[in-house]
C-alpha cells in the first residue's frame, strides 16, 4: 500500500503546487467558504429554503426537505466518526512544503509529543482529513438533487467538484480523502432516498391515505421496483 499513499501525495503537491495561479489562489478558498463567504451563503440559503417551502410546488418541497434531511445529517452519522476512526492528519501537518490557503508552510503543525507520547497537535482538528466533509456534503446535495430535478446535475456536478478540488488547492485534504468524502455523500444521499421512499410506500397507504393518493411517491426519479404501495 505504499504505492497508494504516495501517489496520494505525489496527486496532492500537483493539485496544491503545480496548479498554482492567481486566479485559483482567489476562487478555491471562496469554494472552500473562506473569505468571509460561508456566513452570507448559509443564510442565503436559509432564506431560499423557507421560500421554497412557503411557496414552492410539492415536488420542490419535497427536494428542499430531502436535502435538508440528508446533508443535515451527513457529517454527524457520516463524516465525523469516520474522521475520528481513522484520524489521518491533514497533508499540511505532515507536508511542510504544502500550501495552505496559497502560502507554502503557513499551516505546517509540527508534532507535539507529551511525555506520555500523545501527539497534543491532535487536539487542535489537524487530524481530522480523511474523509472531507466538503466533498461529502456537496456530492449529497448533487444526488439528492439529481433525484428529483435531471438536469440539475449541469450545474451542481461542475459546483460539486469545484468544492472538492478546492480542498486540495488549499491544502487541507488528500485526493484520496476527497474522492472518499464523494462517494460517501453520494451512498448516503440514495441511502437516505431509498429508507424514506420504502417507508413511505410501506407505511404511508396505510396511516395517511389521503397523503398517499395524492403523492403516492416522495422522491419521484427513485426506481425502487415493485415495492408495497407500488
Amino acid at each position: 500500500m505504499h504505492w497508494l499513499q504516495t501517489f496520494d501525495t505525489n496527486l496532492f503537491l500537483f493539485g496544491n503546487r503545480s496548479l498554482v495561479n492567481p486566479f485559483f489562489d482567489w476562487l478555491m478558498p471562496v469554494l472552500s467558504g473562506s473569505n468571509g463567504v460561508k456566513t452570507p451563503f448559509l443564510w442565503l440559503a436559509a432564506v431560499a429554503g423557507v421560500t421554497v417551502l412557503a411557496f414552492g410546488n410539492r415536488r420542490l418541497r419535497l427536494c428542499v426537505l430531502l436535502t435538508a434531511l440528508i446533508v443535515g445529517t451527513n457529517d454527524g452519522l457520516i463524516c465525523n466518526p469516520l474522521k475520528q476512526a481513522v484520524h489521518r492528519a491533514r497533508p499540511f501537518v505532515t507536508l511542510p512544503d504544502a500550501r495552505l490557503f496559497g502560502v507554502v508552510g503557513q499551516g505546517y503543525v509540527p508534532p507535539e509529543i507529551s511525555a506520555d507520547g500523545v501527539d497534543m497537535a491532535a487536539g487542535k482538528g489537524s487530524h481530522n482529513s480523511m474523509p472531507s466533509a466538503h466533498a461529502a456534503n456537496f456530492f449529497a446535495a448533487t444526488m439528492a438533487l439529481f433525484l428529483f430535478y435531471r438536469r440539475s446535475l449541469w450545474f451542481m456536478l461542475p459546483l460539486a467538484l469545484g468544492v472538492s478540488f478546492s480542498r486540495i488547492y488549499n491544502g487541507v485534504h488528500y485526493p484520496s480523502d476527497v474522492l472518499a468524502g464523494a462517494i460517501l455523500g453520494a451512498g448516503w444521499a440514495v441511502a437516505v432516498a431509498v429508507a424514506v421512499e420504502t417507508g413511505w410506500r410501506c407505511f404511508g397507504k396505510r396511516y395517511f391515505p389521503r397523503a398517499f393518493a395524492t403523492a403516492p411517491s416522495l422522491v419521484p426519479n427513485l426506481n425502487l421496483g415493485n415495492l408495497p404501495g407500488r
